[in-house]
């Protein structure tokens, strides 16, 4: 069954959130989900690039307060 895991990128200084990012989603297991945590726009946007250009999926965005919540699931 899947399972979720987080990425909390909040305060982590450019380009570094990035590399976690992507060091978190390469540990997850095919069609587990990675929900990611950023208070930067310009992050959110990069993540959605990386996503797109791969074959892991987003699979849900929302804005809560200044809390941008990203789920991307990654594909085998």
């Amino acid at each position: 069954m899947p399972s979720k895991h987080e990425a909390d990128l909040c305060g982590i200084a450019w380009p570094v959130c990035l590399l976690k990012f992507k060091r978190a989603l390469n540990d997850i297991c095919p069609c587990n989900v990675l929900e990611v945590l950023t208070q930067d726009p310009d992050v959110v946007e990069n993540i959605i690039l990386i996503v797109n250009r791969s074959e892991d999926t987003l699979i849900h965005q929302q804005k809560e307060g200044d809390i941008y919540r990203l789920s991307v699931e990654k594909r085998a």
